[in-house]
């Protein structure tokens, strides 16, 4: 996933006659600024004539085009959030050009005078430009897109966008899963916004392109990490945890991630799942974020869960976003837990200390997979060289 930071771009072959009447454009964009100029495509080296541009002013998204008998520039209904994942649609037949981001309504304008068709033989700008005297005046904003770019698909046919470019200068790599390459050597990887798919050959067996994940008996069934990486990357605040799972118990521990000064963990309680964390501010404190789904029925589930200094946040599937959270109070003078729990555990805990430490008289009876921590760190836990109890192979 290409990372842009003001002073970078990519280069392709021009939109041509492929444009002419009709185009179809997606594109998928995380944004750190709110101005700058995503892609474009003109007529002429010197801005004028015919161009069409998709760009970032004051956090709207803007589309402008010419088809020579003067510019429309139609504009979303809301500014997008930095730092997130959006999607942007624009659809232009003829005249007419129809821009829709993420959930907002479609906005649409018409372009003045007569003439209907497109003409873009210079080349495709993607992130910004080598010199915007090549922008036509028109696009109102004169500045490079810093973020990511994840996506573009172009009248219908997904482009490879570091693959086909022609050349840029200062794109680096966006932090994502991907990265990680958690396809293996013969998947690909496909971004899907702070998530991904894998493409994999024929002959593999799973989502990831090598064996099923691994499943969970409840007792003294576990993967244990400990090394710098994960100890770092658990150790942040916030913390961010993408996973996905499947389980028939009704109750039992999920993760629980210890550095010595607190915990997160996740888990479920009579048949919905709870996200567990010690308070930055008061020792004898531990909250608690409860959902109200219930997950034990045996299916894959998505939960994404976040704990930012006091304030947690857990999302089940396409749910709504749960924060409200509740306060227990830890016995005085009680450890988080002894030295031989700190880590990652992913999927239960040793039985003798499972109950003392975590509350959960037991682990999961199920399978755990997609274990993405703080969006760049993919944890390929039937690969990692961790500590492993009574691990089994999950039927996909």
């Amino acid at each position: 996933v290409p990372s842009f930071n003001g002073s970078s771009h990519l280069r392709y072959r021009g939109l041509a006659e492929s444009a002419l009447t009709w185009l179809d454009l997606a594109i998928t964009f995380k944004p750190t600024t709110p101005d700058g100029l995503i892609i474009y495509n003109g007529h002429r080296m010197d801005g004028t004539g015919d161009f069409m541009g998709l760009y970032l002013n004051d956090g709207f998204v803007e589309f402008a085009y010419d088809l020579g008998t003067g510019a429309a520039i139609v504009r979303s209904h809301d500014r997008v959030e930095l730092s997130e994942w959006h999607e942007v649609r624009l659809s232009r037949t003829g005249r007419l050009a129809i821009l829709t981001v993420d959930n907002q309504l479609p906005v649409e304008i018409l372009a003045p005078g007569a003439f209907t068709q497109l003409s873009l033989p210079q080349n495709l700008y993607l992130g910004g430009v080598p010199n915007f005297g090549v922008v036509s005046p028109q696009v109102r904003v004169r500045s490079a897109f810093v973020g990511c770019i994840q996506k573009v698909q172009i009248n219908g046919r997904s482009v490879a966008i570091l693959a086909e470019a022609l050349g840029g200068a200062n794109v680096d790599n966006c932090p994502h899963p991907c990265v990680a390459r958690p396809c293996g050597e013969d998947g690909e990887c496909i971004p899907e916004m702070d998530y991904f798919t894998c493409r994999c050959k024929p002959g593999y067996r799973d989502h990831l392109c090598s064996r099923g994940p691994p499943s969970f008996r409840g007792t003294d069934s576990f993967f244990h990490l400990k090394d710098a990486t994960t100890m770092e990357a658990i150790s942040t605040d916030p913390l961010d945890i993408n996973v996905r799972f499947k389980s028939s118990s009704e109750s039992g521990l999920l993760l629980w991630a210890f550095t010595g000064s607190g915990f997160v963990s996740l888990g479920l309680r009579r048949g919905a799942l709870e996200l567990r964390f010690s308070s930055r501010y008061r020792e004898e404190e531990m909250l608690v974020v409860h959902n109200s789904s219930t997950v034990h029925d045996g299916l894959w589930h998505r939960v994404k869960a976040v704990r930012d200094g006091s304030t947690g946040l857990l999302i089940v599937d396409n749910g709504p976003a749960i924060t409200q959270q509740s306060v227990q109070i830890r016995p005085p003078n009680k450890p988080f837990g002894p030295p031989d729990v700190e880590g990652l555990f992913i999927g239960g805990m040793l039985h003798r200390l499972i109950g003392p430490v975590t509350g959960y008289r037991s682990g999961i009876r199920g399978c755990i997979a997609d274990l993405v921590i703080n969006a760049d760190y993919h944890l390929g836990v039937i690969n990692q060289s961790a500590i492993r109890h009574n691990i089994g192979e999950c039927e996909v």
